[in-house]
């Protein structure tokens, strides 16, 4: 018997809107927020998505009452931690599925993916992830994984028209059309230190060449941590070439405009191997810290010298072959989408 099923981002988490919103499209899935901005962000950024917004007070009861799995970014401990007590009333055990938000190297040395252990339905990119999972020993207590590969570029190419020219409009026709492109898009400062924005972020701005546009894409968590410190800074920055971008969730049509790509343990560096553009990661101060993606282009050292780093990388790109076999690892190409709405769906 097929199971009724919803997408569902429970408050104010606007990076998993990139996530979940293709996967509806792809499976005829409603996605369900209680989070006015995000219903509005996804009328306006993805228009075939069936979304519906529910107030906060209704949310809970709603959920357990009309679907009996929910497709999330978060785990089932998670999600019982706001809803064990309406299942308990309803007495209806809520399925998860649970969907990655992206495909970063954090996680290595501490305690996360820990939480997927007998996890009923997970997602995952491909072999990648899977031997991550590996690793953590948790791969052989999930009861079903099904391989997605990288279906938000899918979703990109099947509506590219759509969203370069909303991109173009909100983005790149606000910058130089002369300029080269450079998006930095550092992750949030979790557990493990991940973070390089306020270390290199004065640096970078102050270095910043009239010949380069910025794009300074912020992760949510960031600039919720420290909003007042982030605001001070754009307002010292107030430059034509450097754009901070919010409020912006689709991620592929400024990767495939832009040049190159700076980061840390964001997991947009691997979105990029997509592209096979230059790629350049400031250095971890947790020096436990690794990614593959280091293996894919040179890693700052020293935050004195970053646009000659960049130069370098731009004339004499040297990495094609080593994102090629990483993205391939990563990703896995064939998908089934009939088949995995199969194996979910029941």
């Amino acid at each position: 018997m097929k199971k009724k099923i919803a997408a569902l981002i429970y408050g104010e988490n606007i990076h998993f809107l990139d996530h979940l919103a293709p996967l509806c499209y792809f499976f005829c899935i409603p996605l369900i927020t209680n989070s006015e901005n995000i219903f509005e962000l996804t009328k306006k950024f993805y228009p075939k998505v069936k979304v519906e917004y529910v107030e906060n007070i209704s949310i809970n009861f709603f959920i357990v009452k009309h679907f009996d799995k929910i497709l999330t970014c978060i785990t089932k401990v998670y999600f019982d931690s706001e809803f064990r007590f309406q299942q308990d009333v309803l007495n209806k055990e809520i399925d998860i599925i649970w969907c990655p938000h992206g495909n970063s190297d954090k996680g290595k040395t501490c305690f996360f993916f820990e939480a997927l252990k007998d996890a009923k339905n997970v997602l995952v990119y491909g072999n990648k992830m899977l031997d991550f999972l590996k690793e953590k020993n948790i791969l052989k207590s999930i009861k079903t994984f099904s391989i997605v590969g990288n279906y938000r570029y899918k979703y990109f190419k099947e509506f590219q028209k759509f969203l370069k020219k909303i991109t173009k409009r909100e983005i790149f026709d606000t910058i130089s059309h002369k300029n080269i492109n450079i998006l930095y898009a550092p992750t949030w400062q979790d557990s493990e230190n991940s973070s390089s924005f306020f270390r290199v972020s004065k640096f970078l701005f102050d270095q910043l060449p009239s010949n380069y546009n910025l794009i300074v894409k912020l992760h949510p968590n960031l600039i919720a941590q420290n909003k007042m410190k982030i605001e001070l800074l754009k307002n010292k920055y107030l430059k034509n070439n450097i754009l901070f971008v919010d409020d912006f969730p689709v991620i592929y049509p400024i990767l495939d405009f832009i040049d190159m790509y700076l980061g840390d343990f964001s997991s947009i560096g691997y979105d990029f191997l997509t592209f096979n553009k230059p790629m350049l990661f400031f250095k971890p101060l947790n020096e436990k810290l690794t990614s593959n993606l280091f293996d894919c282009s040179d890693v700052i050292q020293d935050e004195t010298n970053i646009f000659e780093k960049i130069e370098i990388a731009l004339k004499n790109d040297l990495y094609q072959k080593e994102r090629r076999l990483l993205y391939k690892n990563t990703f896995e190409e064939k998908i089934d989408f009939m088949n995995i709405k199969n194996t979910i769906f029941t």
